[in-house]
C-alpha cells in the first residue's frame, strides 16, 4: 500500500512539469493597447464586424485604453452592422480614378441636370469652404454650396446679382458640416454629404426633401454609397439616367474614384445571406457583364461630350444674363431677336469694364489696408465710377430685355 502511494505521488510529480508547459503553449498571445486598437480599426475598415467587436471587447477590459475613443469606434462598428444588413442592390457600371482637385469636372451631366462649379466661380464677397462644389440648376436661379458652417443657398436677383446666402436649415446642417450639394430638377430632392454623428466614417451621403418650413430630417443613404472613408458629391442626371458619386475608399493618395451607377426609384436590398454581400457593400468590383440598357446608358453619357475624356468638354458659358421670367441666357445663340443680341454686346463690354474696375478697387483697398494711404484717392475715384457703371449696366440690361421680349 505504501509503495503504491509513493508510485502515485511520483507519477503526479512527473506529470506536473508537462502540465505547466502545456499551459504555457496554450496561453493566448497578449497585445498592447495600441495593437488592439489598430486591430479593431483595421477590422472595421475590412467590414469584419465580428472581429471588430471581439477586439473592442478586449479594449473594454484594458485599463490603459481610452474608453471614449473605444466608444466612438464601437458606435461606428454598430452603424456598420446595421448598414450591412440593408445593402442596396445598386448597379455600378463604370468608374474612373481622377485627381482630387476639381474632380467634379469629370461628371458628364446633361444641361437639364444643372451645373457643378468650383468655389472660384463665386463672387469675391461670398465665402465658401476650402473644398466645396457649387451647384446651380439649369435655369441658374439659385446657387447652393458649402461653407465652414454648412450648406447655404443664394437667389439670383433681377439685376443679375446674388442675394445674401442663407443657411439651408438646422435639419441639413445639424450634427456635422454639410457640403457637396446636388438638387434634383424637381427643386425638392437634395443630396449632400456630411460628417455628422450618424455617419459611418468621414463624409457620408444623405438625402432629404424640401418642405414648406424647411428640409425634412436627412436620411443616410447606407451602403454601398457610404463606406468608412469619405463619400460625397452624389448627382443624378434624369435625362441620361445616370448617377454619379465620388469616394476615397480606394485610398489612392491624391486621386479619388468616381463611380457611375444606375439610379432606381425603389430600393431593393441584397439578401443578407448572399455570399458576396460584403464585396458588394464595399464595391469590390463593378457590375459585370453590362446589360444592353447599361451599355446604352454609357453611350448616352459619352454623347454629351463625344470623343472627350470625362469633364474635358468646354461648358464655360459666354455670359449669364437673367430674364424677368427666370430664364438664364449663357450663349449668344440663346437670343431670338438680333437686336437684343447686338445690345447684349454693349452689356458684355460694360460688364467686362465693370469687373476690371472692381478688381482694381480691391487691389487698392488691400494696399490701403497695408498702410499705403496714397491709395485713398484712387479708391474714391473707382467707387464713384463703379456706382455710375452699375446704373449704366442696369439701363443696358433693360434695353436687352425689352428688345428680346417685345
Amino acid at each position: 500500500m505504501k509503495a503504491k502511494l509513493i508510485f502515485v505521488a511520483l507519477g503526479l510529480a512527473l506529470m506536473a512539469p508537462m502540465t505547466q508547459a502545456a499551459k504555457r503553449r496554450t496561453v493566448k498571445p497578449k497585445f498592447t493597447t495600441e495593437e488592439l486598437m489598430a486591430q479593431a480599426s483595421q477590422a472595421f475598415l475590412d467590414y469584419d464586424v465580428a472581429l471588430a467587436n471581439e477586439k473592442i471587447a478586449a479594449l473594454r477590459a484594458d485599463k490603459k485604453a481610452d474608453q471614449e475613443v473605444v466608444d466612438v469606434l464601437a458606435r461606428q462598428v454598430g452603424r456598420m452592422d446595421e448598414m450591412i444588413q440593408r445593402v442596396q442592390d445598386v448597379a455600378i457600371i463604370d468608374s474612373i480614378n481622377v485627381d482630387r482637385e476639381d474632380f467634379f469636372r469629370y461628371y458628364r451631366l446633361a444641361p437639364s441636370a444643372g451645373r457643378l462649379m468650383g468655389r472660384g466661380e463665386l463672387a469675391p464677397e461670398l465665402t465658401a469652404a476650402e473644398e466645396t462644389v457649387v451647384f446651380t440648376p439649369e435655369e441658374g436661379s439659385v446657387m447652393i454650396w458649402g461653407t465652414d458652417e454648412g450648406l447655404v443657398e443664394s437667389q439670383r436677383l433681377t439685376d443679375g446679382s446674388w442675394d445674401a446666402p442663407q443657411p439651408l436649415g438646422d435639419a441639413v446642417n445639424a450634427g456635422g458640416v454639410a457640403n457637396y450639394p446636388f438638387l434634383l430638377a424637381d427643386g425638392t430632392t437634395l443630396y449632400f454629404a456630411t460628417d455628422g454623428e450618424n455617419s459611418l466614417g468621414g463624409l457620408d451621403l444623405y438625402i432629404t426633401q424640401r418642405q414648406r418650413d424647411g428640409f425634412a430630417l436627412p436620411q443616410n443613404m447606407g451602403m454601398p454609397y457610404n463606406s468608412p472613408y469619405d463619400d460625397y458629391m452624389l448627382a443624378i442626371d434624369e435625362e441620361t439616367g445616370a448617377g454619379w458619386f465620388a469616394t476615397d475608399r480606394n485610398q489612392l493618395g491624391n486621386m479619388v474614384t468616381i463611380y457611375v451607377f444606375v439610379p432606381s426609384e425603389t430600393r431593393v436590398n441584397i439578401n443578407v445571406d448572399a455570399p458576396d454581400l460584403v464585396e458588394r457593400a464595399r464595391i469590390g468590383s463593378l457590375s459585370s457583364p453590362l446589360t444592353a440598357e447599361q451599355q446604352a446608358l454609357l453611350e448616352r453619357i459619352g454623347n454629351i461630350a463625344e470623343g472627350v475624356a470625362f469633364g474635358d468638354a468646354d461648358t464655360t458659358p459666354d455670359f449669364e444674363f437673367t430674364l424677368p421670367d427666370g430664364r438664364v441666357y449663357t450663349r449668344w445663340d440663346d437670343f431670338k431677336q438680333p437686336a437684343a443680341r447686338r445690345l447684349m454686346e454693349n452689356y458684355v463690354d460694360a460688364a467686362g469694364e465693370f469687373d476690371a474696375d472692381r478688381q482694381a478697387l480691391e487691389r487698392l483697398r488691400q494696399r490701403y489696408a497695408a498702410g499705403s494711404t496714397d491709395a485713398a484717392q484712387g479708391i474714391l475715384r473707382l467707387e464713384k465710377k463703379l456706382r455710375a457703371s452699375g446704373q449704366t449696366m442696369k439701363k443696358l440690361a433693360n434695353q436687352v430685355i425689352e428688345a428680346e421680349l417685345n
